[in-house]
């Protein structure tokens, strides 16, 4: 219980830190998420020793289950505060890279697996699914706040924010193929397996089942403001009490909660009238300063020296060339074809920006936890942890230089 509290209250103090600083952070080459990652470092076993995951019953577990609880309410914010006509306009470029993109990303990071960690191929096929998804954690604190307002136009924003709301949802479909060619007994099929309990059950039952559940309660607010019942409402509680409506559904039928809250915040946003007053706050920003920001606490604490140590070089080679290959070899192909405004510059940053966060460490203890092999969460946790430190220092010079490139904006 001890460990419970000091972990909340690391936890809370960061919060509150970090927010009093947020404004000068901002303008620093440093990043919150890498911030956050620090003092959990520092307060975890490699640092002063404050708290002890070693002490903890299921550490993994703890951090698998706060990593989905944020990545849903993360996708939610994305989905609620998207203008509805970003989303009508950037459909063919968020479905080329929800598509054509993963696939390709998937093939980049299976092949840096197999080639510089020496993986099976199997293994190297689930630990490339794993690290697949853009993250909807790190990519807001990027595409958020007053400066990527000012300096990165709206198209580029929403089709960042869309695409990493979708792909941690339809991650499941990569990941759960590899795991079940790995877990199944061999007079099964996987394929079969795959289709019903994976494509149809985990993902189009979790995308009709979100979105009936955001509709309805778009409907119900709507009715309730003209019925004139309802005083004031926040985007912030309803993000929360949407995610967890979604998550608690889903898990019920056996759905991926990720992609039902997605679905459902999408849902709503559709089926709420947003042309009126609407009592409306910076939903991604409250978010990420609330809920985003103790995994990061919490994944710093956790984080595996000992392990990367002995991946040794193999293991940096990997975390450096997935970042390097994945993203831009990917949006190198597909960048002619995305169409919707999307200039060279805007491909430049889409390419670059894909970090891998929070969605990768939730499949990789997935994984670790059904085929009982730590290296998914090793080789991930040490991909992450490069990945917002990269990501995070080269987020500020980035915008600068992506605005120097737009004489006008547009």
């Amino acid at each position: 219980m001890h460990q419970l509290h000091a972990v909340l209250a690391l936890s809370a103090a960061t919060v509150i830190a970090l927010g009093l600083l947020s404004g000068g952070i901002k303008r620093s080459p440093l990043s919150v998420p890498l911030l956050a990652l620090v003092i959990g470092v520092a307060a975890g076993p490699t640092g002063l020793g404050w708290v002890n995951p070693e002490a903890w019953s299921d550490a993994h577990q703890i951090l698998k289950q706060a990593a989905r609880f944020t990545v849903a309410i993360s996708v939610t914010g994305i989905a609620l505060r998207t203008p509805l006509g970003d989303v009508r306009a950037l459909l063919r470029p968020v479905g080329l890279l929800l598509v054509f993109g993963m696939l390709g990303m998937w093939a980049v990071s299976a092949l840096v697996s197999w080639w510089l960690l020496g993986l099976a191929p199997l293994v190297a096929l689930l630990l490339g699914a794993a690290v697949t998804p853009t993250d909807p954690v790190v990519a807001s604190a990027i595409v958020t706040g007053k400066a990527a307002e000012e300096k990165l136009p709206s198209r580029l924003r929403s089709t960042l924010s869309l695409e990493s709301g979708a792909n941690d949802g339809l991650g499941y479909l990569i990941v759960l193929l590899p795991l079940l060619a790995l877990t199944l007994a061999p007079d099964e099929y996987v394929l079969s397996h795959w289709l019903v309990s994976t494509l149809l059950v985990g993902v189009v039952l979790a995308v009709v089942l979100g979105a009936a559940i955001g509709l309805v309660c778009g409907w119900a607010l709507r009715w309730a403001r003209a019925a004139g019942v309802v005083e004031y409402h926040s985007f912030l509680s309803i993000s929360v009490a949407l995610s967890l409506l979604a998550l608690a559904a889903a898990s019920l039928v056996g759905s991926d909660g990720i992609l039902a809250s997605f679905a459902a915040a999408l849902a709503f946003n559709i089926a709420l009238d947003r042309s009126d007053d609407f009592a409306e706050e910076n939903v991604q920003e409250a978010i990420s300063k609330l809920f985003n920001l103790p995994v990061f606490v919490l994944l710093g604490i956790m984080l595996p020296w000992g392990a990367w140590m002995q991946l040794g070089w193999a293991g940096v080679a990997f975390a450096v060339g997935l970042l390097l290959l994945r993203r831009p070899v990917t949006i190198a192909a597909l960048g002619p074809f995305l169409g919707a405004g999307l200039r060279m510059r805007d491909t430049v940053f889409l390419a670059w920006f894909a970090p891998v966060g929070v969605a990768a460490l939730y499949y990789a203890l997935h994984a670790m936890e059904q085929t009982g092999n730590p290296v998914y969460w090793h080789a991930t946790s040490l991909a992450v942890a490069v990945s917002v430190l990269l990501h995070g220092v080269t987020a500020t010079a980035g915008m600068a230089l992506y605005d120097r490139a737009a004489p006008s904006r547009g």
